[in-house]
Order: structure tokens, then sequence, then C-alpha cells
């Protein structure tokens, strides 16, 4: 439907939502927390790079050229790296958001 950017369109849609969402209800404590929701970004991405060559190798998956931008970096399409970017904001900032509350309720 999208191209060559369907992967980039999907994966934007599917987690920019939930972090606008999570962002608008539970700013002030995200904000406090801005660092961690970096670190668990910056250790995903590393993780990335280390363990996504083996499952290509293992043919775990692949990257349809006709759905990718054609951007490569460190063998992969850009749109993987923002990806794993983005779901690590994403879970980070849930579980910030979540213990927040949590603790909120108990007050």
């Amino acid at each position: 439907m999208f191209g060559k950017f369907s992967y980039l369109i999907y994966m934007l849609i599917f987690t920019l939502i939930p972090i606008s969402i999570l962002w608008t209800k539970y700013y002030s404590p995200l904000k406090k927390n801005i660092k961690i929701v970096l670190t668990v970004m910056i250790i995903a991405i590393i993780y990335q790079l280390i363990a996504d060559p083996f499952a290509e190798a293992w043919h775990a998956w692949f990257f349809s050229e006709n759905k990718v931008m054609g951007l490569w970096l460190f063998n992969f399409p850009v749109e993987n790296i923002i990806f794993f970017a983005l779901v690590s904001i994403a879970i980070s900032s849930a579980v910030i958001a979540f213990i927040y509350h949590e603790q909120k309720n108990k007050n």
C-alpha cells in the first residue's frame, strides 16, 4: 500500500500514537525520568546491532527491498534502527507511567 515506505509508516503509526498518549498524560514524571528512557533506548539499539546479524544469518526474518526506503546503516534498514529506538521509548515510558500511576494511587 505504501510501497517502499510501508515499514516506516506502519512502525511510526504503531509507536508514535502510544508514545504521544503516554507523554501527554504523564509528561511530568516522564520528563523527570528522561535519562532512563534515553538509556533504555541506547541499550536497545546496541542490543539490536549485536543480535540482529545472528537473526538475519539464521533467516529468522528479512527485510523486503520493496518495503524499506533503501537507506542502510550497519547492514540494517534505517527503519529498523528507528523501530528499536521507538519501541524502547514506548516500553520504558509505559513502565515509568505505570509506576507513577501505582504510586499516585497508593497515596
